[in-house]
């Protein structure tokens, strides 16, 4: 079994500053609301490394993300919720103009459905121990890691952040299911026909399925959420399964997609414990190295956060 460890002889810090913007809500009773937004992350990161070559300066100053987000929403007269969300990049990347867009249906009795470009069902219901966190870094990764990135730290590709999808479905153009929540319990599911779809990167056709993406996936979820007097509880299992695309046509030279993962937190007076294991079965795995008895290893991880008012501090 492989074994990964996140460090190595560099050590690294990083510093965000988040600065969401409201610009209000407009509509009225026959239009769709309109509501706008947006995230600038500017980051700072400290780098102590035996080997100076690249990394003499000892900093980094980065704007790690700006997105601009659009929503729009209506009501029907039937009491079915309709609308779209699009999230607008300033910088580029994440599919270019745009990162994630779909539209979806929203009712308290069936449940709500998307379709379009956004995050696996397993990846949006797994609980673990980023929700002690008092940021977006940590073993969750997410933009606080698009700085440093644990991979250039040596560490293994599915390992470096522990929400996996951006190495396999990730905001491929998909659909997603999730029924109302009951007695504390929800159920989600997604299916992605080929990770390499997405807005504005292929058209209908243009993508082939035997390009070494990853096809028919489909993401698993299910979570409780719950609070016993004082106390709060969260619990997931989570997965998301699908195949590997020949770049030949016939027999597979990679493994199939093969996660599944269980985690959890628990609340109490300002306090969150959170903690998750996964394991990655022989996902990216070549044949031969799965056949000599390889797999693609396993990661768990535990955070321990603490917030008072506007103020928190985490450890994991």
């Amino acid at each position: 079994m492989k074994k990964t460890l996140l460090a190595s002889s560099a050590l690294v810090g990083a510093s965000l500053i988040a600065a969401p913007a409201m610009a209000g809500t407009v509509g009225s009773k026959d239009a769709m609301s309109v509501s706008l937004s947006g995230t600038l992350w500017f980051a700072i990161a400290l780098v102590d490394e035996d080997v100076s070559a690249g990394e003499g300066r000892g900093y980094k100053f980065k704007v790690n993300e700006t997105e601009v987000h659009v929503k729009a929403e209506n009501t029907a007269d039937n009491g079915i919720k309709y609308g779209v969300e699009i999230e607008l990049n300033g910088g580029g990347s994440d599919g270019s103009a745009a990162d994630e867009s779909y539209a979806y249906l929203d009712s308290d009795q069936w449940g709500r459905l998307e379709l379009g470009d956004n995050d696996d069902a397993s990846n949006r219901m797994q609980l673990g121990s980023w929700n002690a966190h008092k940021g977006l870094g940590g073993p969750f990764g997410g933009l606080g890691m698009l700085l440093t990135g644990w991979e250039s730290l040596g560490g293994d590709n599915l390992v470096a952040r522990a929400d996996w999808q951006p190495l396999t479905s990730g905001d491929s153009t998909k659909m997603t299911y999730f029924t109302p929540r009951f007695a504390g319990f929800q159920l989600g599911a997604s299916l992605t026909p080929d990770s390499g779809v997405q807005a504005g990167t292929a058209d209908l056709f243009g993508e082939t399925d035997n390009d070494g993406d990853f096809e028919n996936t489909v993401g698993l979820g299910a979570n409780y959420v719950g609070k016993f007097d004082e106390v709060g509880i969260g619990l997931s299992v989570v997965g998301e399964f699908g195949d590997d695309e020949s770049t030949s046509g016939s027999d597979q030279a990679q493994e199939d997609l093969e996660i599944w993962g269980i985690g959890g937190k628990v609340d109490f007076a300002g306090f969150t414990f959170g903690a998750h294991w996964r394991d990655y079965g022989d996902t990216n795995l070549t044949n031969a190295v799965a056949n000599a008895g390889g797999d693609g290893g396993d990661q768990w991880s535990v955070g321990l956060g603490y917030q008072a008012g506007p103020w928190g501090v985490s450890v994991w």
